[in-house]
């Protein structure tokens, strides 16, 4: 583990091939990625980071929004000298990713959103404040099993899934809430149309918490962008499905650039 000032991280992988910087979902860290890694490590350099306020990263002792991440993930890039990058984030890490991708294009070589949101409604919207409330008023057990469920709508009660609630279970519900509350305003419609990199957007049709027709209307404001149904797929797709979603991200890279993943 590596702690640059500001993001946590851990870089790995084949450095001779294309670099993926992952942007985990909220309420998880970097551990989100282990199984996708172990497939593309062999091929690719993978950096996974922690976002401000979750993990080893430091806390926040304000809501950040998906543009406060991208302004950290753009400020890491430039540390680390990285980039260009083939960012790939999930859920609102799908957010932040795409907002990134828009604001310093130089950066993002490629993009991919698993599970993105579009913007967040009014009625997602109370019910995620409603969320946060109950988590600083009782702790995380206070919206368990409600909030995980959710999240694994249709997926098998597995050790995969067991160990992701034991750590959501596990996080300072205070930390949890400012992440929630960071997010109630999120909103990429503006920017969306605006990306022009080669895009790969993956929707899955048991997501209840940000619905395929989020992933639809990302895909129509950028025409260029490829659209990848996981019917089977709920709201956590890299994590849940990480060798199905792993080989869909190798694919797409080797057809981007013209050659294979690694080129």
């Amino acid at each position: 583990m590596q702690l640059d000032g500001n993001l946590n991280f851990e870089r790995a992988g084949n450095r001779a091939g294309r670099t993926l910087l992952l942007v985990h979902a909220m309420g998880a860290d970097l551990t989100f990625w282990e199984s996708c890694r172990s497939v593309w490590e062999p091929h690719l350099e993978c950096v996974a980071i922690d976002q401000r306020g979750a993990g080893r990263s430091p806390a926040s002792p304000a809501p950040l929004s998906p543009a406060d991440h991208a302004a950290d993930l753009a400020a890491f890039c430039q540390r680390e000298s990285l980039g260009p990058v083939v960012v790939i984030g999930c859920a609102v890490g799908a957010m932040a990713a795409a907002l990134l991708a828009a604001r310093r294009p130089d950066l993002v070589e490629m993009l991919v959103l698993s599970n993105p949101g579009y913007r967040i409604d009014e009625a997602a919207r109370s019910a995620l404040a409603t969320r946060a409330a109950t988590a600083r008023a009782g702790g995380m057990a206070a919206i368990l099993p409600a909030a995980t469920s959710a999240a694994f709508e249709g997926c098998p009660d597995d050790e995969r899934q067991r160990a992701y609630v034991a750590r959501f279970a596990a996080l300072d519900p205070q930390a949890y809430a400012l992440q929630i509350e960071g997010m109630l305003e999120a909103d990429i419609s503006a920017v969306a149309g605006s990306i022009t990199c080669p895009t790969l957007i993956v929707a899955g049709g048991r997501d209840r918490l940000l619905p395929a027709r989020h992933a639809e209307a990302i895909h129509a404001a950028m025409p260029g962008s490829r659209l990848v149904r996981f019917e089977d797929g709920a709201h956590f797709i890299p994590y849940q499905q990480p060798e199905r979603f792993a080989h869909e991200v190798l694919t797409f890279i080797a057809q981007a650039a013209g050659g294979t993943a690694d080129s």
